[in-house]
């Protein structure tokens, strides 16, 4: 697939069960830290706040992803015991 066949699949809302069905296992990277176990999630943004997050994380150690992170903690924080309608 080439990578513009890729970003259209994407684009479309493609589901990659059937890419990772088919996928081969890589090599344990052992256990998730005890202190602060993390799980992988995938999110669309546009290419401009990616753009922003990149500049505004800088050469922080947490990066775009410590920003985000940040940011959801405010956000959860902040609508602690809401539901979602």
């Amino acid at each position: 697939m080439s990578r513009d066949e890729l970003i259209a699949y994407f684009n479309g809302g493609g589901d990659i069960s059937e890419v990772l069905r088919g996928g081969v296992r890589g090599p344990d990277l052992g256990p998730a830290p005890a202190e602060i176990p993390m799980i992988v999630t995938g999110v669309r943004l546009p290419a401009a706040v990616v753009e922003r997050l990149d500049a505004l994380a800088g050469n922080d150690k947490g990066g775009r992803s410590g920003l985000i992170r940040r940011a959801i903690d405010e956000f959860l924080q902040r609508h602690a015991g809401e539901a979602a309608a």
